[in-house]
């Protein structure tokens, strides 16, 4: 199974059938709004809260970075860390806050945000849910023309992702892939997520997104949701990959747990990473 089927699968569950009635919508008028983009994970370094300011319909370039919010986050035991703006000082990490000192979430707790800025106080809260490891990935010599002419003349190979998705509870996934640490999707409007309904028992040969060549490194990562997180990313979805024809549903920003009117989601997730080095098999 490709991945891409998995994402072709959830356009068709998320299709919501617009009314006919026009809709005028003021892009001249919106007012700014503030943006919370926050992870809390299981491992070291994927720690984060990104804070920023949307911008106008007409406006061009990047959004606006806020570097002056109090970023906090604590769990129901007590446990509290604070989270500084960009300790780093480098210019692509403007609008980061990370945790002071050694913070990782921990499975089956309930994480807290809170963010300052000003007289505004943003809150939000996910549950840190389990996740189901990576059995393996292997690699696959394709003779795919799109690969071909991704990757160039000589061998080329998809991964095939292999896991086994526990029953006895409700789950569901969002998973990224790396080519040498390089963020890889089919279509830059991709998210990849899936539920347990979706997936089944057993996962088995779903094809990574993008195509490898002898000595690239390759990761997937699967993140666990929470049933809110998993709407935030179909909403999200159906946003970016709207057609805006007449049967679309009208543009709305995708449902979040934070709240005085901030965009954006706070995410608490278990991570399970696996990687493999591709090899020329001729």
């Amino acid at each position: 199974m490709n991945i891409k089927y998995i994402y072709s699968l959830m356009l068709v569950l998320a299709l919501v059938w617009a009314c006919d009635e026009p809709i005028t919508i003021d892009t001249a008028t919106a007012e700014e709004q503030v943006i919370i983009e926050g992870m809390v994970t299981n491992t070291a370094g994927r720690n984060f809260v990104k804070v920023t300011k949307s911008r106008s319909f007409y406006e061009t370039g990047s959004t606006e970075r806020i570097t002056n919010a109090i970023v906090t986050v604590s769990d129901e035991t007590g446990n509290y860390a604070d989270f500084v703006h960009n300790p780093s000082g480098e210019p692509e990490t403007e609008g980061y806050y990370y945790a002071a000192g050694d913070f990782i979430g921990a499975i089956g707790r309930t994480y807290s945000l809170r963010v300052e800025l000003g007289e505004n106080v943003y809150e939000a809260q996910d549950e840190l849910l389990p996740v189901t490891p990576i059995d393996s990935l292997a690699q696959q010599l394709t003779d795919d023309e799109d690969a071909i002419e991704d990757r160039g003349p000589g061998p080329v190979y998809e991964v095939l992702f292999y896991a086994k998705e526990p029953q006895e509870r409700q789950d569901q996934y969002l998973f990224k892939f790396y080519r040498n640490d390089s963020l890889i999707k089919d279509s830059p409007s991709d998210v990849y997520f899936a539920d347990d309904n979706l997936l089944g028992e057993t996962i088995d040969d779903i094809e990574l997104a993008g195509y490898y060549i002898p000595g690239d490194l390759v990761r997937a990562e699967m993140y666990s949701l929470t049933r809110e997180a998993f709407i935030f990313y179909n909403d999200l979805n159906n946003l970016i990959n709207s057609d805006g024809g007449m049967f679309s549903p009208p543009p709305a920003n995708p449902r979040t747990n934070l709240s005085n009117g901030a965009m954006g989601f706070f995410q608490a997730s278990a991570v399970a990473t696996k990687e493999i080095i591709i090899v020329n098999e001729d």
